[in-house]
């Protein structure tokens, strides 16, 4: 099994690769440099909404995810600022040693961002 990319490596990549494609991305909180969960907001400000991408869980096909790399699927969708805020504070309250990464202008299709898991 190969060794897993920190988070911290993750983000720099996922914001290099955001800023590659046209978007602005920036660590709105930043966790645990080696194991933190990363959570990636995509944000659409002209209508006030954010997409949420949490870690898939494990599932019987794919129990371990580490020779494939992160996968991401969309946990919630929310209105506006307040929403986000209490989504994170909640987040920080299970777990403080998360990422927060919000990207901003994302207009292509999110796998191109990031890896979605399958679902079915």
């Amino acid at each position: 099994m190969a060794p897993r990319v920190t988070s911290e490596i993750f983000v720099g990549a996922l914001l290099r690769t955001a800023r590659a494609g046209g978007a602005f991305g920036y660590v709105a909180r930043r966790g645990n440099a080696q194991a933190g969960a990363v959570v990636i907001v995509l944000a659409d400000h002209a209508s006030g909404s954010y997409d949420v991408y949490q870690s898939a869980p494990p599932g019987p096909d794919t129990p371990d995810l580490a020779d494939e790399g992160r996968r991401f699927v969309l946990s919630r969708k929310l209105e506006g600022d307040e929403a986000l805020r209490q989504f994170s504070e909640s987040e920080a309250r299970f777990d403080p040693d998360f990422w927060l990464v919000e990207i901003e202008n994302w207009n292509r299709p999110v796998d191109g961002l990031i890896a979605l898991a399958v679902e079915g």
